[in-house]
Parts: structure tokens; C-alpha cells; sequence
């Protein structure tokens, strides 16, 4: 009995310093990290509120978010200066559409697949986001002077952030719980055996003499007070100690016992009563309140219940509905294939879930596309079916109208195509003869013809040759379009290219008193290119530059070879065969750079301009002439130069601050050509481009 009862003190001392320690450490760690979580949330918003003042200034100058410059650079800023609480910045617009991001690591951030939200305060949303890898993400809205919402910003942080803080200081925790555990402990047990297990061997000993018969024992005194005060009263109470007490004192414990267990079953029962009662009201208030048509069918095939929504979706009252089998509610919605009915009931009675589209007749006679989905509820021990049904007739109008349009664009563009290449081959041939005849009257007839007469016929020949400029061009266009352009490879120095370029056009720059800056890289290596169509591709350029740039300015052409990462090619629906396929692995590229002063180009035409029969700016503000300042041509030029770009392989784009007529700020176009084309569309890893 005394060994018993010493591992009991002690169990129960170990088991309740160890439960008490453990809680308050629990609590500590719990508490430590809602306000570490808190801290980064809060420091998210700062961020978030501080980068949308920037933004809103800049904004209420009336410049629109899109063309506000600098905001990548600002979102990688404000996280890279604030860890952990920035990990990303991503600022899209009110659909979702990514405008801007600090790294395209968190371009496909799933921000509408919301696992939980923290707050419903609109202006300073926190929402948990992620699948697999889940973010606190603090989501800002950007304001129009207005008060209209423009962009949200979403700066937020990893799940495991918090996790890995906390996780050093449980470490810390478990150290310091061990250690004051054992120290307490330790004393604890110093304790009950000095205090507690030798005064209470003294009394064990004397009270079991007296339950041997010997009433006249008498225990003696014992140090701790307690213990002495109860050795008095067993030393009074052994006189009159009787077996029948101590038994009826034992009944009355199991008696007492067993009637408190009693009472903890009735209150449990109780519980459990009312929260099936609450479960029910839930149920209900949900069903009625529901935004889809919600049917309830019992395994005997009646419907039990529908709610508000499905009187109105069907056009029958409730009263109408509820009873009826299933066969005659398919009968009075007069739904086709009513056996499939009949077997999705069945299925979704043994567990599965299913959608289904069906057709059905409202009570006034209107026809309407619905999708249902059936599953399975449990209620006590029947097993019921619920079916959701939804009106998806004007989505499936949308769609087919949207298909419909889709197919006519197609269309449409293929027409344009068929009409760019029949025009350019019907126009060459009278053109040919116009030129011809005005050639011949110029050298060989100049003498027989009048000079007024002889001027007009120069003008003519002037007209003609630059509309066999603009054929031939369209020519290309049609050529690149059709896949049927044929490139002559050969090894290229494109040094030389640029050289011989640049010379062809040394008039223009000259009356257009231009300053012409060559930083050509000798080091560079040859490529397999078509020298003819590259010079036709700078050519077109540079003549861009010289149109756009004012009298007096300068354009620089500089050349440089870069590694970049590269997609593996892909064969095309024409199964055109790549002359080497390079995989995704770094190359080498060759990079012509075209510098001016000019004009400049906006951000929204920096894509467009490579668009065939596409002009930047205003047209009216365009005047007439081959290189004349914003001289308007046909809109084809750089089209061509990106469709040869991208027969060698390899891609071209144009950057600037945007478009200013009267400051200047000037545009560069990129040139990026492969050591070894390959033929059609080629994928290069544009983060590599930005380095």
C-alpha cells in the first residue's frame, strides 16, 4: 500500500506540473505567434498603404496606373526591404489581370482561391490563399481621385514564415520545460516523501493494528500537524470503530458514485438533443436561404421538401411538388430521357455526386436549360437525395454566341490575308508595265517629247517605283504570313550587315543632318542568316529611326553577343523541321540595339507597331516623304523585319519611356538573331532578356 501510493503521489505530482508547464508554455507559444502573425499582417498592410499613397499621387496627376513607370522596381523595393513581411508584391487590376509583380515567381498566385478570410474590413482585406503552398495575402485597393477602385495591391507572406519562427522558439520552449520540470519535480518528491509518505506509513501501520482487533493500539505522534491531529482522531475514533459503519459508509459511496454518473449521462443526453435541434433549424434556414433550386427526394422516391427558390425556378408552388413521385415530377416538367433521371437518383443513392445538364418546361410553358447536381444526404437512418438545379440557358446562349463570333473573326482575318496577297500580285504586273514604258520614255525618248510632258512622266516613274516599294513589301508580308518565304542561310558577319546598311542609307542621315554613332562589337561570331533579308530587316529599322527622330538628333547601332535560355522548338501545324533544335539550355545570340532621340512611342504601341498596316500616333499629324520628319508610310516595315526576325529564330522589341513630341525621350528597338535559326516561332525566356 505505501509503494502504491508514493508512485500514485508522485505520478499525479509529475503528471500535473508536467500538464501545467506544457499549458503555459502552450499558451506562450499560441500567444507568441497570433502577435507575430499579426506583426507581419500589419507590416504587410504598412507596406501595402504606403506603396498605394505613392501610387494615388501619381495617379492624381491623371496618369493612368498602366503608364505609371517605376512600379516594378518600387514592388521589389518594398519587399526586398521589408522581410519577412514583403515576400511578394503583385499589383492587379479589379478583374484580377496581373499589372504589376516584383517577381514573376508570384505571376500565378491563385488570389480568388481563398481557403480562409481574416478580416471584413473592404479596405484592408487578409486573406489565406494557396493550394498547395498558402500565403497571408493583405489585399489594398488603389482609388481614383474619384473614389473609384483602380487596382488592388497584394503584399503578403508564406504560411510557413510563422511556422519556422515559432518553430525555434518551441525548441527553446522544450529546453527551459525540461529543465525547471526536472528541478520542480525533483523537489516535489523530496517533499511528499519526508512530508507526506513517512507520516503516513506511521498511521498506516497503527490503523492496521487496529483492523486487526487490536483497539487498544495507539499511534504516535507525528511531525507534520495534519498528520498528528488525524493519529488523534483515529486513536479516539479505534474505540468505536464497528465493520458495520465502514460498510454501510462504502455503500454510500457506490451509491453516490453511481448516481453522479448517472446525472453526467442525462446532461449529455441532453446536449445532444438540443444540438440535433440546432443541426435541423441549420439545415433548413440554409436550404431556404440557398441562391440555387434545392429538391429533397426520399429513397422511397417522393419528394420530402423544396425551398422558396425552386418554386420560382419551376413555376409550381410547393404545395404542387412536395408528395409527388419522381417519375410524375419529371412528367409535369416534361423532361426528356426520363430513365437517365431515373438512374442518377439511383446512382447518387450508393454515393456518387453528379452533374448533369437537362431540358426542362416551366409551369407557364417557358423552356429552360438547367444543371443539376445530385448527391446523397443521411438524415437518422433514411438515406435522402438532394438536387441542386441552376438556369444556365443565357450562359449557353453566351457561349454560343461567343463561339459564333470567334468564327467569324477567323474568318474575317483570313479574308484580309487572301485580299493582302491577291492585291499585291494583281497590282505587280500593270505596275511593271507603267515602269517600263516611263523608263523608255525617260532614256530613249527624252529628245521627242516635250519637257513639261518629260517631268510629268519622271513623276510618274517617282510615284511608281515607291508603289512597287510598297508591292514588294506587301509581297514579303504575304510570304511571311503563308510560311512560303525561303531564306538562302549562309555564314553572316553582322558587323558587315550593319556596315553596308548604314551606308545605303548615309544620304538620308546626311539631309536629314542626323548624327550616326557606330559601337559595333568586333568579337562577335558569324551566324547562319540570309544577308539580303537581314539588310532589308536593319534597313527597315534604321529607316523607322531616321522618320521619327527630328533634324539634328543622333541614332547609335551597337551589336553584342549575349547568353540567354531557350525554349525547346516545337514543330508547327505545317511540320516544318527546325535546322537544330537547341532545347532549353543557354545559347548564344547576337544583339543589334537601335538608339534614337526621336519622338518616342507609347507603351500601349510598343507591341502594336510590329502589327501589319499599323501606324503609331495621331495620322494627321504624319507627313508624306520616305525618311521626312513622321512621314507616313504603309504600315508593313516593321512587320517584315519582325517576321525575318523571327524566320532566323529569333525575336525583336522595341522599349522607351513613352511618346513626347517635344521632349524627346527616344526609343530602342532589340534585335536578338541565334547562332543557328530555326525555322517558324521560336520561345526565349524574356527574364533573361531584362538582365
Amino acid at each position: 500500500m505505501k509503494n502504491t501510493l508514493e508512485k500514485r503521489i508522485i505520478l499525479f505530482s509529475f503528471i500535473i506540473l508536467f500538464l501545467t508547464i506544457l499549458a503555459n508554455t502552450g499558451m506562450d507559444i499560441a500567444a507568441y505567434r497570433r502577435d507575430y502573425k499579426k506583426a507581419l499582417i500589419f507590416s504587410s498592410q504598412s507596406l501595402g498603404a504606403s506603396l498605394k499613397g505613392n501610387i494615388e499621387k501619381v495617379i492624381g496627376l491623371g496618369i493612368d496606373i498602366k503608364d505609371i513607370p517605376g512600379i516594378t522596381e518600387k514592388c521589389r523595393e518594398v519587399v526586398g526591404a521589408n522581410p519577412p513581411a514583403g515576400d511578394y508584391c503583385v499589383i492587379t487590376d479589379m478583374e484580377g489581370k496581373t499589372l504589376f509583380l516584383s517577381d514573376p515567381f508570384f505571376n500565378s498566385l491563385p488570389f480568388n482561391h481563398i481557403v480562409e478570410s481574416l478580416t471584413l474590413n473592404a479596405q484592408k482585406q487578409v486573406r489565406l490563399i494557396g493550394v498547395d503552398r498558402r500565403y497571408y495575402d493583405t489585399v489594398t485597393p488603389i482609388k481614383s481621385p474619384d473614389g473609384k477602385h483602380l487596382a488592388l495591391i497584394h503584399i503578403g507572406f508564406p504560411e510557413n514564415e510563422v511556422s519556422n519562427k515559432i518553430e525555434k522558439m518551441i525548441l527553446r520552449s522544450i529546453f527551459i520545460l525540461l529543465f525547471f520540470f526536472l528541478v520542480a519535480f525533483t523537489l516535489v518528491v523530496v517533499f511528499v516523501k519526508k512530508s507526506i509518505m513517512q507520516p503516513i506509513s506511521s498511521l498506516l501501520n497503527g490503523v492496521k493494528k487496529i483492523s486487526e482487533g487490536a483497539f487498544d493500539t495507539r499511534i504516535e505522534e507525528v511531525p507534520v500537524y495534519e498528520f498528528n491531529e488525524l493519529a488523534k482522531n483515529i486513536n479516539f475514533m479505534s474505540e468505536s470503530l464497528k465493520f458495520r459503519e465502514e460498510e454501510v459508509q462504502k455503500s454510500y459511496r457506490d451509491l453516490e458514485g453511481a448516481h453522479n454518473k448517472l446525472h453526467s449521462s442525462y446532461l449529455k443526453l441532453e446536449s445532444l438533443s438540443l444540438e440535433l435541434e440546432r443541426s435541423e433549424e441549420l439545415y433548413k434556414s440554409l436550404m431556404e436561404d440557398s441562391g440555387d433550386a434545392i429538391v429533397v427526394i426520399g429513397d422511397d422516391e417522393i419528394v420530402k421538401m423544396v425551398n422558396k427558390l425552386a418554386e420560382e425556378f419551376f413555376g409550381y408552388a410547393a404545395q404542387e411538388m412536395v408528395g409527388l413521385p419522381l417519375t410524375k415530377l419529371l412528367l409535369l416538367l416534361d423532361v426528356e430521357n426520363i430513365p437517365r433521371m431515373h438512374k442518377m437518383f439511383k446512382d447518387a443513392l450508393n454515393g456518387l455526386h453528379i452533374a448533369e445538364e437537362m431540358q426542362f418546361v416551366k409551369k407557364d410553358g417557358e423552356s429552360v436549360l438547367g444543371r443539376v447536381n445530385v448527391s446523397s444526404i443521411k438524415s437518422g437512418s433514411e438515406r435522402l437525395v438532394q438536387a441542386i438545379f441552376r438556369d444556365i440557358t443565357k450562359e449557353r446562349e453566351i457561349l454560343n454566341n461567343l463561339g459564333k463570333s470567334a468564327a467569324d473573326l477567323a474568318r474575317l482575318n483570313k479574308m484580309k490575308d487572301s485580299f493582302l496577297g491577291l492585291a499585291s500580285h494583281e497590282l505587280k504586273t500593270p505596275l511593271t508595265v507603267i515602269m517600263g514604258y516611263a523608263e523608255l520614255i525617260l532614256t530613249d525618248m527624252d529628245d521627242k517629247v516635250d519637257k513639261t510632258v518629260l517631268e510629268m512622266v519622271e513623276n510618274i516613274a517617282n510615284a511608281a517605283a515607291r508603289l512597287d516599294n510598297i508591292i514588294k513589301d506587301m509581297v514579303d508580308v504575304s510570304m511571311i504570313d503563308e510560311k512560303r518565304l525561303q531564306l538562302k542561310l549562309d555564314d553572316v558577319n553582322l558587323n558587315h550587315i550593319v556596315e553596308s546598311t548604314v551606308n545605303e542609307l548615309r544620304f538620308f542621315f546626311s539631309m536629314r543632318k542626323q548624327g550616326l554613332v557606330l559601337q559595333l562589337d568586333e568579337s562577335i561570331p558569324t551566324i547562319r542568316g540570309d544577308s539580303l533579308r537581314l539588310m532589308q530587316l536593319l534597313s527597315n529599322v534604321l529607316g523607322n529611326a531616321i522618320k521619327f527622330t527630328p533634324d539634328g538628333g543622333c541614332i547609335t547601332v551597337s551589336t553584342s553577343a549575349k547568353y540567354l535560355l531557350r525554349s525547346k522548338q516545337s514543330d508547327d501545324s505545317d511540320h516544318m523541321k527546325p535546322v537544330v533544335n537547341i532545347g532549353k539550355e543557354h545559347h548564344l545570340y547576337v544583339e543589334v540595339t537601335v538608339k534614337d532621340t526621336g519622338i518616342g512611342i507609347d507603351r500601349e504601341d510598343q507591341l502594336r507597331i510590329f502589327e501589319k498596316f499599323y501606324e503609331a500616333g495621331k495620322i494627321e499629324e504624319h507627313s508624306s516623304g520616305k525618311v521626312a520628319f513622321k512621314a507616313k508610310g504603309a504600315g508593313l516595315g516593321l512587320a517584315i523585319a519582325k517576321g525575318i526576325v523571327e524566320m532566323h529564330g529569333g525575336e525583336i522589341w522595341v522599349e522607351s519611356p513613352g511618346y513626347n513630341p517635344s521632349q524627346y525621350p527616344g526609343s530602342t528597338f532589340h534585335i536578338l538573331l541565334p547562332l543557328n535559326p530555326l525555322i517558324g516561332d521560336a520561345s526565349l525566356d524574356y527574364m533573361n532578356l531584362l538582365r
